[in-house]
């Protein structure tokens, strides 16, 4: 059991006050749950129970310093449903702590968070407890030997001193506080289709942002079809209809205020070009700075890409969000989120960018509630204005009804499928790398925005 310490709200000394009593839960326990844990820095209690234990009705015990009550919940020790995050307000005359209260079960815990086979990522759906992963077709499947990572405390059952026959769907069992749970994996025979990262160096080995550099080596590194592609090979004739999928990743704009597109993207050989590429239902990911490429090409209804854009012109500075985790995502049900990592308790809260990361904040987003843009004011009209469909806001909005900061621009009879994102969290190269323990969170991302838009 531990002894909690947090930080008031406000000082002991309130108003010329002096409070010398402690607004401080001592000890907070349930017999039942297996696991009780604090995050000092979140502010919050969680408790892990069997997966059997109705979590509704629980009635947990708790012990206050002297002169201390509880403000709220009306009825703390329950029966009371810690299923959601419950607040727990502590007084002790004028100073108060507030601690976040979550039970959950071993099922929600208990996972497998990566699985590949070789360069080969599974995409993990951890609802149904099913990984599918795409493999070249014609390769052999029948003796392959995956990379397991489970979450922390958890044990693989299933051994792997020997490779698996998956051409057909195989069980991977994993085990966590005395129960066990089965992950049924299918590896598809699968043909890559060639896809482009876009730049304006004349090649990758010329790339001279870190940004962009990251990127492209990430997504060589994990897409054998991925190829570089400049603007100058555009103009020069490039054949674009080879490609599934073009991202152009954009972070090396630096004059501030609203980012343009390089002068290489603004000629009339590449603009006719990329148009001609969607017309033939192509499709794009822009992310940074590159979603100004997009205005060139007038993908939104109203030709608009942005109403909100700043950061271009920063140094260097280390996240440092009171949240105790960083910069993420407040995110819908697409797609292009499953399998991401959360917070535990959260439903609809990523992270992909963690505290003292080095980073520059770029930030290239839609706001739907500033008011110097009324006809972008409220989502609804933002989306019938614009066309854009709203898959991200800022990780603090809860009603997710502040920024658009990824947008989809859905396919049309005019072109095919376009994503933006322009979120300051979505960075590729820190000064002090490695240092984002949610790397993997912005991989995945990544991943799940190209594999959907090739498919």
């Amino acid at each position: 059991m531990s002894l909690l310490a947090m930080t008031a709200c406000n000082d002991d000394n309130y108003n010329g006050i002096s409070n010398s009593g402690e607004a401080k839960i001592v000890s907070f326990n349930d017999n039942h749950a297996k696991l009780i844990t604090l995050n000092e820095v979140a502010g919050s209690i969680e408790l892990i129970y069997p997966s059997n234990i109705n979590l509704s009705t629980l009635s947990p015990s708790l012990q206050l310093y002297e002169g201390a009550r509880v403000f709220s919940p009306e009825n703390p020790e329950g029966p009371i449903d810690l299923s959601n995050i419950t607040n727990y307000r502590i007084i002790n005359g004028n100073i108060y702590h507030d601690y976040k209260i979550l039970a959950l079960h071993v099922s929600d815990i208990a996972k497998i968070e990566s699985f590949a086979i070789g360069r080969y990522k599974g995409s993990i759906d951890h609802s149904a407890r099913t990984i599918k992963v795409n493999y070249p077709m014609g390769e052999s499947m029948n003796a392959l030997t995956p990379i397991i990572t489970v979450n922390d405390g958890a044990k693989l059952v299933t051994s792997l001193s020997s490779p698996h026959d998956f051409t057909k769907p195989v069980n991977f069992v994993i085990s966590y506080m005395d129960e066990t749970f089965t992950y049924t994996v299918s590896v598809i025979p699968t043909v890559f289709v060639p896809m482009a990262f876009l730049g304006e160096a004349a090649s990758a080995n010329l790339l001279s942002n870190n940004d962009e550099k990251k990127a492209w080596e990430w997504m060589k590194q994990n897409y054998e079809t991925a190829e570089y592609l400049s603007f100058d090979d555009i103009k020069a004739g490039k054949d674009l209809t080879q490609y599934k999928v073009i991202w152009y990743h954009y972070d090396s704009y630096s004059a501030g205020g609203d980012p343009v597109a390089p002068d290489a993207a603004n000629h009339p050989l590449v603009i006719s070009s990329l148009n001609d590429y969607l017309a033939q239902k192509g499709n794009m990911f822009l992310s940074s700075a590159g979603m100004a490429l997009g205005k060139l090409l007038r993908i939104s209804k109203d030709g608009n890409m942005f109403n909100n854009a700043w950061g271009f012109d920063n140094e260097p500075f280390s996240v440092n969000d009171a949240n105790g985790y960083g910069w993420g995502l407040r995110i819908t049900d697409h797609e292009i989120f499953n399998g991401l990592r959360k917070p535990v308790g959260e439903t609809n809260r990523v992270f992909i960018l963690s505290n003292g990361c080095n980073t520059r904040g770029h930030n290239v987003r839609w706001n739907l509630k500033a008011d110097w843009t009324p006809q972008y004011l409220g989502r609804e009209t933002w989306m019938e204005t614009n066309g854009g469909k709203q898959l991200a806001d800022m990780h603090w909005a809860d009603n997710m009804d502040e920024t658009s900061i990824i947008t989809e621009y859905e396919k049309n009879d005019e072109r095919g499928t376009v994503i933006t994102c322009g979120s300051e969290a979505y960075d590729w190269y820190e000064d002090n790398y490695p240092s984002n323990t949610f790397r993997d969170n912005l991989e995945l991302l990544t991943q799940n925005i190209l594999n959907y838009l090739i498919d």
